[in-house]
């Protein structure tokens, strides 16, 4: 297998109420100077018994869309730092692609959490970080995943795997 690089140069991030609203929802890439989805794995306790001692067993991972970003507040609508403010602990759909063709994309849902408000005087500009819950396993389309729902005719909805290994390029 080839050596895959990718370079995070036109990545996208939309963020919506409704699914079906990502397709024309607000996108906040030019605000934004980092955005991942960052899985913490589980461990499960087995209980000891009078024939085996405790032990432990993977879970499913939980999920964070971390972001920081640039505040702008001055932004029509007051931006991301406000949209994050109004709409803190609620329950959004975000679509994260890591290039424009959307050929290795991310779904799902998160809990918005606000990020901060001013920071250091006569310093950089002013940045915001916030890790935002989400409610499950992101759904990620790679080009594999993609090339089958195109050739079993599948339109209404992106093909999804649970894997994340993206190939948008050989080097």
């Amino acid at each position: 297998m080839p050596r895959t690089v990718i370079t995070l140069i036109n990545p996208t991030l939309v963020v919506a109420d409704t699914q079906v609203g990502l397709d024309t929802g607000t996108a906040y890439e030019c605000q934004l100077t980092s955005a991942a989805l960052v899985p913490t794995p589980v461990s499960n306790t087995v209980p000891a018994t009078g024939c085996a001692p405790a032990s432990s067993v993977p879970g499913r991972s939980t999920w964070e869309l971390q972001l920081a970003w640039l505040q702008d507040w001055s932004a029509a609508g007051g931006g991301l730092s406000n949209y994050a403010i109004e709409h803190e602990t609620e329950l959004v759909w975000y679509r994260l692609e890591l290039e424009t063709t959307g050929a290795v994309a991310a779904e799902g849902q998160a809990y918005v959490v606000a990020g901060q408000y001013g920071g250091e005087f006569g310093g950089p500009p002013a940045a915001a970080t916030a890790n935002w819950p989400c409610a499950d396993t992101p759904a990620f389309t790679t080009p594999v995943t993609a090339a089958a729902a195109t050739e079993s005719g599948s339109s209404s909805s992106p093909a999804t795997s649970s894997s994340s290994s993206a190939t948008p390029a050989a080097v």
